[in-house]
C-alpha cells in the first residue's frame, strides 16, 4: 500500500516518483481521498524541490487521464493552439485565435478563468452576455468543425484533476513552480486533439516568470513533454514589463480584441500577435503569413470568425458594453520618463476593481496612456482606472502608485 506521507518527503531526500505513485497522488486527491491540507504539503515540497522531467512527464500524464481526450476526425486543416503563460492587459488568444481560423486552421483552445494577477481568459469571454464556455465535448467538437474555433474552460470531462489541483495551487501560493506549471498547460493541450502549440511565455515584473532565462527554461521543458506526446511546440519570450495593449480588464479588453480584428489595435499588442502568428502558420505550412493575416484582418474574416464563434456560444456581440460610473485619473507628479517597475500591482489593482458587492464588475477596468520610457509632464494622464465602486477604485489607485516610478 502507498503511504501518501512518504511520498509527501520523496523530493527532500532526493526520491524519484514512479508512474504509479503520481497516478496515485493525482487520482486519490480527484477522488477525495487526499484533502486539502496534505495536498497542500506536496504541493509545497514539489514548488520547494521541483520534479525532472521524466516525472513531469508522468505527472502530465496522469492528469490527461483524469478525463477524456478530445479527437478531431475529417477536420480539412492544421489543428493548433496558442497560449500564454499570462500577462496584465494580454487578450492575444482572443485576437490570434480568430486570424488563424481565418488563415486556414482549427483552433481548440481550453482556457482558464482569473490567474493570479493576470485575469483569465475565460473571465473576459463570460463577461460577453450570454457567453457560455462550460459546453460538453460534443458541443466543443461541433463549434470547432463549424467555425474553425471554440474557446472554453475547464469540464469535468477536460483534466478535471488539473481543475481542482489549480484550485488549490492558486490558494496555497504555489502557482510558479515549472513542473506544475507544465503539467497545467500541456494536459489540457494535449487533450485537446490538437497537432501543434504556440507558446507565448511571458516574463518580467508583469509576469509569473521573471527573468528571460527562466522563460527559456519553461518554453523547453513544455516543448519537450509536447515532442513525448506527439504535438509540436514552438515558444516565444514575451517581455511583460509594462501592461500589454491599452486596456486591462474585462468586457474593456474584449472591446479593444475587437478593435484588433478590425484593424485598429495599438502595435505593442499587434506585435505579439503577430510573432505569435507567424510561429503558428510555420507549424500548419503557411506561407506567407504575415501578410495572410493582415489580409484576414483587413477583409473582415477574422472579425467575422470571432463573431460567429461568440454566436455559436450563445454570446450577444452586439449587447458588449463598458459602462460604468465612476473613474480615477492618475496623474504624473513630476516630469521625466515614466517606468513601469511592478506591473503585477496594476494587475493587482484591476482584480480589486473588479469586484462589486460579492459579484464580478464586467465593467470595470483600467486604460493605459503611457508606456515604458515614454517622456512624462507632470500632470499628464499616466492610466485611468474606472468601475461602479469608487471606495474599490481609491484602493485600487493606491497599488497603481506603487507601479511606476517617473525619473
Amino acid at each position: 500500500m502507498i503511504d501518501f506521507q512518504e511520498l509527501i518527503k520523496y523530493k527532500k531526500n532526493n526520491k524519484f516518483y514512479s508512474s504509479k505513485e503520481i497516478s496515485f497522488i493525482v487520482q486519490s486527491y480527484l477522488n477525495d481521498e487526499i484533502d486539502d491540507k496534505n495536498m497542500t504539503l506536496w504541493l509545497k515540497e514539489i514548488f520547494e524541490y521541483g520534479m525532472n522531467i521524466d516525472e513531469t512527464v508522468l505527472y502530465t500524464e496522469s492528469i490527461i487521464n483524469s478525463g477524456e481526450k478530445v479527437e478531431f476526425d475529417n477536420l480539412d486543416g492544421y489543428v493548433i493552439d496558442k497560449h500564454s503563460t499570462g500577462g496584465v492587459g494580454d487578450k492575444v488568444s482572443l485576437i490570434l485565435g480568430p486570424i488563424l481560423v481565418a488563415c486556414g486552421c482549427f483552433v481548440p483552445m481550453v482556457v482558464g478563468r482569473h490567474l493570479g494577477h493576470t485575469g483569465g481568459t475565460l473571465d473576459k469571454l463570460e463577461s460577453i452576455p450570454g457567453y457560455n464556455g462550460l459546453i460538453d465535448l460534443d458541443k466543443f467538437k461541433k463549434i470547432v468543425k463549424k467555425v474553425g474555433i471554440s474557446i472554453i474552460g475547464q469540464t469535468n470531462e477536460i483534466c478535471p484533476a488539473d481543475r481542482k489541483i489549480y484550485s488549490l495551487r492558486d490558494k496555497t501560493n504555489t502557482i510558479a513552480s515549472l513542473p506544475l506549471i507544465c503539467g497545467s498547460i500541456m494536459s489540457k493541450k494535449i487533450s485537446e486533439g490538437i497537432h501543434g502549440l504556440v507558446l507565448d511565455i511571458k516574463y518580467g515584473n508583469g509576469a509569473f516568470l521573471e527573468t528571460k532565462k527562466e522563460g527559456q527554461r519553461l518554453g523547453e521543458l513544455l516543448s519537450l513533454i509536447g515532442k513525448n506526446f506527439n504535438v509540436d511546440v514552438k515558444y516565444l519570450g514575451t517581455d511583460m514589463t509594462q501592461p500589454l495593449g491599452n486596456f486591462s480588464g474585462l468586457n474593456c479588453e474584449v472591446i479593444e480584441s475587437i478593435y484588433c480584428l478590425r484593424g485598429r489595435g495599438p502595435d505593442d499588442l499587434m506585435d505579439v500577435v503577430f510573432k505569435l502568428g507567424r510561429v503558428a502558420c510555420s507549424l500548419a505550412k503557411i506561407d506567407n503569413s504575415k501578410q495572410k493575416m493582415i489580409d484576414v484582418i483587413n477583409n473582415g474574416k477574422a472579425y467575422e470568425i470571432f463573431e460567429k464563434m461568440v454566436y455559436e456560444h450563445g454570446g450577444d456581440i452586439n449587447s458588449i458594453n463598458c459602462d460604468y460610473t465612476d473613474c480615477i485619473e492618475i496623474k504624473a507628479y513630476e516630469s521625466g520618463n515614466i517606468k513601469f517597475i511592478d506591473t503585477k500591482k496594476i494587475g493587482d489593482a484591476v482584480n480589486y476593481i473588479n469586484k462589486l458587492k460579492g459579484t464580478r464588475d464586467n465593467n470595470s477596468g483600467a486604460e493605459f496612456f503611457k508606456k515604458n520610457n515614454d517622456k512624462i509632464s507632470k500632470g499628464d494622464v499616466i492610466l485611468r482606472l474606472f468601475s461602479n465602486d469608487l471606495n474599490n477604485l481609491k484602493i485600487g489607485e493606491r497599488l497603481v502608485r506603487e507601479s511606476y516610478i517617473i525619473k
